[in-house]
């Protein structure tokens, strides 16, 4: 019998974050004050009117906008299938790679010195910081593709689960470096 192992993993905030916010917000004001402004300047008294209205849709932009920035990933687990989602604002699901455990050909703990010896064609990030010790890497061949990196932050729970379906190679090979 399969178990379904899920996690919920949120994308860490930084100071991008921060500026992001702040952009948003000056573009949501300075739309609506520079049409007053302007109003002002050529004496035409529906153009404040319709300010007052652009201030609504920016308020509205604004906050649809920053809330749009909270990002979380999905990490589902089963029956040596792992599938990660994208979760935008909780409002939309946007899936990101679906891969047999099995076809694993690497599984290391991520560092950059690691990451700069192997060369990948496509790398799928859905981890909670992006250059974090405690993000796996997880390396396999697409027929379309190519070589693949998924860069993810998964638990020990998830991390035991998956274990017993690598294939042989890959288990010998973590095994001999001392990683399983």
């Amino acid at each position: 019998m399969d178990n379904l192992i899920e996690q919920v993993v949120p994308k860490s905030r930084g100071v991008a974050y921060g500026f992001k916010i702040a952009l948003i917000i000056l573009i949501a004001l300075g739309i609506p004050i520079t049409l007053v402004v302007i109003a002002k300047l050529t004496q035409i008294a529906y153009l404040a009117v319709i300010a007052g209205f652009v201030l609504l849709f920016t308020i509205y932009g604004a906050w649809y906008f920053i809330t749009s920035l909270k990002v979380e990933y999905e990490y589902a687990f089963l029956s040596s299938t792992l599938k990660i989602d994208k979760i935008i604002a909780k409002r939309r699901r946007r899936a990101i790679v679906k891969v047999d455990v099995k076809r694993f050909d690497d599984f290391f703990p991520y560092t950059d010195s690691e990451m700069n010896k192997h060369r990948f064609n496509k790398v799928y990030h859905a981890a909670t910081k992006d250059f974090a010790k405690e993000n796996y890497v997880a390396c396999y061949h697409d027929e379309a593709k190519g070589k693949c990196a998924i860069v993810f932050t998964p638990n020990e729970r998830l991390l035991a689960e998956m274990k017993p379906y690598f294939g042989n190679d890959l288990r010998k090979k973590l095994f001999l470096n001392k990683q399983l």
